[in-house]
């Protein structure tokens, strides 16, 4: 079992515990008002804790909002990879894997605003968590691609992580929506993967 650690430093249960609380109020918030809607403060009085305890756990409000992205990302990661899509042809098992991923953003368009505002803004305490998210985004393309033959297959992967991060910054530019993300990613995988030759 993997050990909850903030800033490099293990927790106990009930620190894991007040963690725990401070992510679920933060994704409550940005659920129901978005970015904006999320304060320290408002997320430290939704976990019931200080203000001050809340600052022990995360820096910024960016800082807890992509911890909570990183925690989306990854539970994504497990079902995709869990659950494998089962069609034959690997463009059409590499398109239905991604749209997948894709669907989580429809289901919660507001949230996933809020979230990814947090994942680009640049600030320097969210540095470690952007990795963890950019690792996650990398293991859904690899595991849409699946047991598929491709030439280059590591250009592949950053071709369409490529695609998958410019829709990503669209989406909190308000020039896209999570159903144009799948769309973008299902033409790239059009283009890029020849088609199965197989029956």
């Amino acid at each position: 079992m993997t050990q909850v650690t903030t800033a490099g430093r293990p927790l106990s249960a009930t620190q894991a515990a007040t963690r725990r609380r401070l992510l679920e109020g933060a994704r409550d918030l940005a659920t129901e008002g978005g970015y904006e809607a999320v304060s320290m403060r408002a997320v430290a009085e939704r976990a019931g804790v200080s203000a001050p305890t809340a600052y022990q756990y995360f820096a910024s409000r960016d800082h807890v909002l992509v911890e909570v992205l990183t925690d989306l990302a990854a539970g994504t990661t497990s079902i995709v990879t869990a659950r494998p899509s089962r069609r034959r042809d690997p463009v059409e098992r590499t398109v239905a894997t991604l749209r997948r991923v894709v669907q989580r953003m429809e289901e919660e368009p507001t949230l996933f605003v809020a979230l990814l505002r947090a994942f680009l803004s640049g600030a320097p305490e969210v540095r470690d968590s952007r990795a963890g998210m950019q690792s996650s985004m990398r293991e859904w393309v690899d595991s849409a691609l699946g047991p598929a033959e491709v030439s280059d297959r590591e250009a592949m992967v950053s071709i369409l992580e490529a695609v998958l991060l410019t829709g990503l910054v669209s989406l909190v530019m308000g020039d896209n929506s999570p159903s144009d993300i799948g769309d973008d990613l299902e033409r790239a995988v059009r283009l890029l993967l020849p088609p199965s030759t197989g029956s």
